[in-house]
Order: C-alpha cells, then structure tokens, then sequence
C-alpha cells in the first residue's frame, strides 16, 4: 500500500467516506466539520493501487500530561472502504500514521474507540474512562441548587466564560486537552451547530457550563464542566427545569468524580464509559517529555506490534526532573518487561504499577518495580474531545 496525505483534490474522496461510514452530508457536525475544522495536511489516506482503500484524521492538540503540555495527534475518523476490508489494511494505516507523527514530533497519540478490543492488540490502552450518568428528572430535586442564575452562550466570542470553568474543573486532571482561544471558538461553534450551551452563574462568577441538546425524551449533555460543587447542583437545578421538554437527563462525569456517593439512589444510572485509549508513538521521546517528580534509573524491554523503532531494550535514567533515554543491544539484561501499551498507561498515569502486575501487563525485579512506581505515579485522567 502507498500512504500520504491528502490534497486539495482529494476533498471529494474524503468526504465521501466519512459520510458512508459516519455522518452523513446532511447532518450538522458533517457540515460544521468540513467547513471549519478540516484540513487535509491532516488526513493520512492509504491507497492501493489507484483505489484509496483507507484513512484517518490526525487532529492536533496539546495534552497536559502531568502537569507538562505535549503535542499530541488524536486519531479519528479512521475509516476502511469496504471493499479493502478484512484485508489488514487497518493496521498498515495505523503504522503508517504512526510514522506521520513521529515525523511532526508527537511522542504519544490519542484515539477515542468504537470498541478498545479492536485496538488493544495494536498498542492502544483505555487511559481514560467516564462516569455515564442517566437519571429521571425528577430524580434530580435533591441535588439542585436554586439560588443560582444562568446566561446561554450563542457565538464564540463569550469563550472568556467557559475557559475559566473548565481551568479550574482541570486543576489536578492529567490527561486533558489544554483549551487556548481558538480551540475553544472551535469548541463552541461545533457545538452551537447542534445543540445548545448554558452557562450557571454565583453573581458574576461563571461556576458551571453544559453543552447540551433537546428534542428527545432524554437530554443529552455531551459536556458537563463545573467549578464547584454548587456549580454543579446550578446545572442540575437548570435541567431540572426542562421537566416539560424531556423525562432523563444524561450526563458524563469525569471518573475522579465521586459525588455519586450523595445521590439519594445510586443503584441505577451509574456506569463506567471507556472513552479514550492512549499510545506511545516514540518511546525515548515520550519519556524524555514528560516531568519527573522522583529520580531513578532501570533498563526494560517493551515490544511493539506496528511500530518496530520502539521494540527493543531501553535505559531509562531521570535525574533533577529530566530523563535521558538509550536503546540498548538487544539481549542485555532487563530489569523489567511491559508491552508497549502497558508504558502507555505509566506515560497516562491511568494505573498503579501494583495493578499492573497483578493484570500481568508487567514484570521484573522488586526494585525495578519500585522505580517505575516513584517516576509513573498513578494521576486522576480526564479528557472530553470527540473529535
């Protein structure tokens, strides 16, 4: 197969398959999509022959990992035509824009999944789950707030309300994708394009924001952001009020959230939601750009399935905050053997090094073991990007 990326000329194919596989044309965030946030330097497209068989849309952002922003490529829109199906063209494709974004120097990679069993075998690890909240509203009176009021936002110049809400909700998070004004212009028109946006007020104090659409029996928030907890029981008082517009409000929580301990019946509408995988594009220069709040150093063994720069014996030494990392000849003894994915979730913070070993995603000495846990501590990941 040949890879590169698409061209002015190749609108129409792109197009195409992302509305039999997607949207459709006629849908809003179709039409919201290719006409503000796509770019074709950003599509990777894999042909055979002169067919294109296959592409993704590797979307730019920056994350902040552990308290550092790294530039990362969220994968999306990752599309097989169906004649080329069944054929290993997904993996090729995956490879091949893995190989994209180590050219443009994004170390780690996100992907939200249809279903993380499909990308798992290829290095993919779930680091970020959310809470999926379904209750009826009627359900919702305990838990709201009425002494708040509320402002709707309608155009992307009131970002300057939302960006404060969302810095303080992120505060302690890891994992998330840092918002500057034009990603928040893009943030709002996308959603002014299907829905609606509420913003609560404590005086002039934003303190909670939800995207939000009606139409259904069930409201839906596709974000669902707060500064306080009183901000949050503001949103719930709002919904609340639509008891004429719909009978359940669903909602999505942030997994460090533990609020659902207070609900009067937390025994239906609480479950986990897979949301996001994280992978590692390039092991030395995902290491050696994050922080380090511990000093250490071990040699271990990772392998890749599609990425073969990676498969091979590493020494990681982190001093005064930095890490220096060195490939190493294979067959020099090791101190500790992981999958790539595994590194993934210690690059995240999404699990304990004891949770590892004991899912037998990671062995190796005591004291190796005891490194890794100093310099990978276990961090609360969040992220809300569908995009």
């Amino acid at each position: 197969m040949n890879f590169r990326l698409a061209g002015e000329q190749d609108r129409g194919l792109v197009e195409s398959l992302w509305d039999y596989c997607f949207e459709h044309r006629e849908d809003p965030f179709f039409q919201w999509y290719f006409k503000n946030f796509y770019k074709p330097e950003q599509v990777l497209m894999g042909f055979q022959g002169d067919q294109m068989a296959c592409l993704t849309h590797l979307n730019p952002y920056t994350l902040n990992l552990r308290g550092r922003q790294v530039q990362t490529s969220y994968i999306v829109g990752l599309a097989t035509h169906p004649a080329a199906r069944r054929g290993g063209v997904g993996g090729k494709l995956l490879t091949a824009a893995l190989e994209e974004m180590k050219r443009r120097g994004h170390y780690v990679n996100i992907l939200m999944p249809s279903k993380a069993g499909f990308y798992q075998p290829y290095g993919y690890e779930l680091y970020c789950h959310q809470w999926k909240e379904t209750l009826p509203l009627d359900a919702l009176r305990p838990l709201t707030d009425r002494t708040l009021h509320y402002g709707f936002i309608t155009s992307p110049d009131e970002w300057t309300y939302l960006a404060p809400v969302y810095d303080a909700y992120t505060r302690n998070l890891s994992g998330y994708a840092v918002r500057d004004e034009q990603s928040w212009r893009s943030h709002i028109s996308a959603q002014l394009a299907e829905g609606n946006i509420a913003v609560c007020l404590d005086g002039d104090r934003p303190v909670g924001y939800l995207f939000y659409q009606l139409g259904e029996p069930t409201i839906v928030s596709g974000e669902f952001v707060y500064a306080t907890a009183r901000g949050k029981k503001g949103l719930l008082n709002y919904i609340y009020n639509h008891r004429s517009q719909g009978d359940t409000f669903q909602w999505n929580e942030g997994i460090h959230d533990q609020s659902y301990r207070f609900y009067p019946d937390g025994k239906q509408g609480h479950e986990t939601m897979p949301f996001m995988t994280g992978r590692i594009v390039d092991v030395k220069g995902a290491l050696e750009e994050l922080p380090y709040q511990a000093e250490g150093s071990l040699t271990f063994r990772t392998d890749d399935p599609l990425a073969d720069w990676n498969t091979g014996t590493w020494r990681l030494t982190v001093q005064d905050g930095t890490a220096s990392v060195e490939k190493r000849p294979d067959g020099e003894m090791t101190d500790a053997v992981m999958p790539i994915g595994t590194l993934a979730l210690l690059v995240f913070g999404a699990m304990d090094v004891d949770d590892l070993v004991f899912n037998e995603k990671i062995q190796g000495t005591d004291r190796a073991l005891e490194i890794l846990q100093a310099l990978f501590p276990k961090e609360k990941c969040y992220i809300n990007e569908w995009y």
